[in-house]
């Protein structure tokens, strides 16, 4: 079978599995990845690209930060962290959702991941909603918040895996792309702040909880920040301490100082409860990475995409091939990933400099977050707001505004 229409087969699958059934996504991607296979004939190959994809790969990559970040963040939940957090920054903005959506960027970081923060934040936000008699305007800063934090910021998933399928080598330098990115994932940030505060209204007031009380800023912030600042050590004094800007280091040295920090009666509780966690976030990563992996060693579709290039401009089709993969199957690693895969044999790779390639595919990512995310459905039970309102209050227009404003700064700029 054509490998264009066996990848779509496929992704329709996965989709209506995810959308329909409670299946956990590494099994239907899993299962995508060898049903591709099957229907374009790949035979045992298949095999090894799978697990070199999934295990060698992803597992590698991210299996650390992952479980840094999810172990981090149960400690956050347990000892008030979170709800000092969102406290402090309320004191600063004076405006709950600007706080929600910060809260729900900063968190991200050293979490990596854009779902954990949402569900640490939840009972926090719930407790500044009664009190300050806010709708659901918090929940959907915070979630949309900690997406563009996820997907632009650098060594986060999205782009960690990125850079590492394309391989550019010396074309990528992170401080250079985070020049760029930082500033533009803000400017998103604010554009969904301002959003998320005129479609939902809150009585003024700094955001506090009265549910729980918050933690001591110590708990709260030193795991917050430590990964932060040493990333930056790590890449502004080099060489004694280039080892800092590793992201294995920096989330474990967070790691540590959460559990130190942490009462004692909280560290096992915390380390249990995050490891389970992490297990099932990258088992899902690996899922993905192993997909990826086999769409691109089937290589049909990869030597497909250099004549998009007689459509688009070549800096679009990675932007075009992100969101396409992100409206179908939902996961924002996924859609990196498999984009990155197909693009890192191909001319475009050559022709199109790495830090506005990077750009576009986590522009991309941003699109189209519909029924197939699962961001999607977490939100709607948490708000009890009907499909079409969180379509329009998550996907549209405040992720579709960010990507797209994202890719047209990008291509004006680079292009």
């Amino acid at each position: 079978m054509d490998p264009i229409i066996a990848l779509i087969l496929t992704i329709t699958i996965i989709a209506f599995v995810a959308s329909r059934h409670a299946i956990p996504p590494f099994l239907t991607l899993t299962g995508g990845a060898f049903f591709f296979a099957l229907l374009t004939g790949m035979g045992e190959g298949a095999i090894s690209a799978f697990t070199g994809g999934a295990g060698g790969a992803l597992f590698a990559l991210l299996g650390i930060p992952v479980y840094c970040g999810s172990v981090i963040a149960k400690f956050l939940k347990q000892d008030g962290g979170a709800e000092r957090v969102v406290e402090d920054i309320g004191r600063v903005t004076h405006r709950p959702v600007s706080a929600a959506a910060l809260a729900g960027y900063l968190l991200s970081i050293p979490m990596m991941c854009c779902i954990t923060p949402f569900l640490v934040l939840t009972p926090v936000l719930a407790g500044i909603r009664k009190k300050l008699q806010c709708t659901t305007a918090l929940y959907y800063a915070a979630a949309c918040g900690s997406v563009i934090s996820f997907v632009f910021l650098y060594p986060l998933p999205v782009t960690y895996a990125i850079t590492n399928r394309l391989q550019p080598g010396g074309d990528f330098v992170a401080g250079s792309y985070l020049q760029v990115a930082l500033p533009l994932s803000l400017v998103a940030l604010i554009i969904v702040a301002y959003l998320s505060g005129r479609l939902h209204a809150c009585s003024a007031g700094s955001p506090e909880s009265e549910e729980t009380a918050p933690g001591s800023r110590r708990q709260a912030w030193i795991p917050v920040m430590l990964p932060v600042a040493c990333l930056a050590v790590g890449h502004i004094i080099t060489p004694p301490l280039s080892i800092l800007a590793n992201i294995n280091i920096a989330l474990f040295a967070g790691l540590c100082g959460a559990a130190i920090l942490s009462p004692a009666a909280s560290r096992i509780p915390a380390l249990e409860s995050g490891t389970k966690h992490a297990g099932i976030i990258i088992f899902d990563l690996c899922g993905a990475g192993g997909l990826g992996a086999v769409v691109a060693a089937e290589g049909g579709i990869a030597a497909a995409l250099p004549s998009l290039t007689t459509i688009l401009p070549a800096i679009l089709v990675a932007f075009v091939i992100a969101a396409l993969f992100q409206a179908a199957q939902g996961s924002r690693v996924v859609s990196a990933v498999i984009t990155a895969s197909l693009l890192a044999g191909t001319e475009i790779v050559t022709t199109v400099p790495a830090l506005p390639l990077v750009l576009m595919i986590a522009a991309g990512c941003m699109m189209f977050s519909f029924v197939t995310d699962p961001f999607f459905w977490l939100i709607r039970r948490t708000t009890g707001d009907s499909v079409r309102d969180v379509t329009m209050r998550y996907t549209v227009p405040p992720l579709f505004c960010a990507g797209t404003i994202t890719a047209g700064i990008t291509l004006l700029i680079f292009g």
